[in-house]
């Protein structure tokens, strides 16, 4: 039980575990109470931004507020005010707890729920300035003191908070001036609630892209791609044909080169915002727009091609070192989800490895080795240059993995190469149109001495593509 130093209300905070070692009922509601206080808030947050939320919005607040009222209940019941016999038979609803605690002769507003966080702070000065604008009522509520055109009592009830006798018509002049102080203050006061509560919503949203979103890899987050027209023809080595950077991108797209790459859309990105640029302009593209993991360029350069695309390291204890916990069905959900994003990343991470081994060209660690491989495998051509360092732009046609492993596939083992046409297979790498994949497992079979593979890699299908 908790007291509010403010307020004689008892904020009450049931325990979390009940006499059975269980999670408590009562706790389990108040959590669910401010969830739905957390979306309450970021729909308000999001409304009108584009969108209209209003009916949303409606719908969402009256569910939250039956929420709220059963959160209170819980905390009636938890407070153990005298409550009078329960009416009826089975659960009592929050309205019977309520009425059962009036009857009883206790105030169920006495106490109240542990849910929403406190309302953000204000600067004093506004709260001082509208107090001290705000003059005590000789008679609340009283009749104007005032008289209508046709010499008759006005009806109307005076102006309160100002000290008046008379109604918003009737203001003598001193009164006038007290009333527009009183609104002008009230008004800087509504605005800084407004101005708190929207900082307050927008720190919300912020933890749960950190709670919900924060860990997703970079390969779900690539840039939608520019619209396909009708009028774009496939890619040739017609002369007559001038592709502009929509159909670059469309056909990097095509090969399926952004999916495989890691952190690929934070160059394409670049890309897209200077489709001609060297490699430090690109890198000082790529760093301010993520200005808080990268404050310069060289940093963004050096950094891992891996860097946020690693599942999050959740510390939880070891199996058996917490029987407590091991018990919790959602702590082994929790474990199993873990693992098994560990074992796609390092899935992800070693085929990848080995699709650019298989490709001849070194091990990629940093974000200039990916650059420099993209340079390497022509998805980056040279088109001109600046200060004697080469601009880089998107080749009209890029090159697939398909055919970039059939261009070097006979400069790497055998064993290699299956390993990275497993992969591709495996991911469901688009195929190229001008390449049957017939002619690069062809590349296995040219071998003298083909690995031996399990039953159904592409060792297995290169030799049944075989003539």
């Amino acid at each position: 039980m908790i007291r509010s130093p403010h307020d004689p209300v008892r904020l009450i905070t049931p325990p979390r575990r009940d006499h059975h070692g269980g999670f408590s009922p009562a706790w389990l509601l108040i959590q669910a109470a401010r969830l739905s206080w957390e979306i309450r808030n970021i729909l308000q947050l999001i409304n009108g931004r584009q969108l209209n939320l209003s009916d949303e919005l409606a719908v969402h607040s009256e569910a939250s507020d039956m929420l709220f009222d059963a959160a209170h209940a819980t905390a009636v019941m938890e407070a153990r005010l005298p409550l009078a016999p329960a009416w009826g038979s089975g659960p009592p609803r929050s309205r019977a707890i309520f009425a059962q605690a009036r009857e009883a002769g206790s105030d169920p507003a006495d106490v109240c729920v542990d849910v929403i966080p406190p309302r953000p702070r204000i600067d004093p000065q506004v709260a001082l300035d509208m107090r001290a604008t705000f003059r005590e009522d000789p008679e609340p509520g009283a009749q104007c003191a005032g008289m209508t055109v046709k010499k008759e009592q006005c009806t109307k009830t005076i102006v309160e908070g100002i000290a008046s006798q008379h109604c918003s018509v009737h203001l003598t002049p001193a009164e006038r001036k007290r009333y527009d102080a009183l609104r002008a203050a009230q008004d800087r006061h509504r605005q800084a609630i407004q101005d708190a509560l929207k900082k307050q919503r927008l720190a919300l949203a912020t933890t749960w892209i950190q709670r919900y979103g924060g860990h997703r890899p970079h390969r779900l987050d690539l840039p939608t791609p520019p619209r396909r027209s009708r009028q774009i023809i496939p890619f040739n080595d017609h002369p007559s044909t001038q592709p502009g950077d929509d159909h670059a991108l469309l056909a990097l797209y095509d090969t399926g080169w952004p999916t495989l790459c890691p952190r690929s859309a934070e160059i394409i990105n670049a890309l897209l915002e200077c489709p001609r640029a060297t490699t430090a302009r690109l890198a000082n593209i790529a760093a301010a727009q993520t200005p808080h993991r990268w404050p310069t360029a060289e940093q963004w350069l050096a950094s891992c091609i891996w860097d946020g695309i690693r599942p999050p390291d959740v510390c939880l204890p070891a199996s058996h070192d917490a029987p407590e916990l091991d018990e919790l069905p959602v702590v082994q959900s929790l474990r199993d989800h873990l693992s098994e994003a560990q074992r796609e990343w390092e899935g992800w991470r070693d085929g990848f490895s080995t699709l650019v081994e298989a490709c001849d060209d070194p091990p990629l660690d940093t974000m200039a080795d990916l650059l420099a491989f993209w340079q390497d495998i022509g998805i980056l051509v040279a088109d001109g240059d600046e200060a004697g360092a080469p601009v880089w732009a998107l080749q009209a046609s890029p090159p697939s993995p398909w055919r970039v492993l059939y261009t070097r596939g006979t400069l790497v083992s055998p064993h290699l190469l299956a390993a990275a046409l497993d992969w591709l297979l495996n991911g469901g790498t688009p195929l190229d149109a001008e390449l049957p994949p017939r002619d690069v497992f062809n590349l296995l079979l040219a071998s003298n001495t083909p690995p031996r593979s399990p039953a159904g890699s592409v060792v297995g299908g290169a030799a049944c593509a075989g003539p």
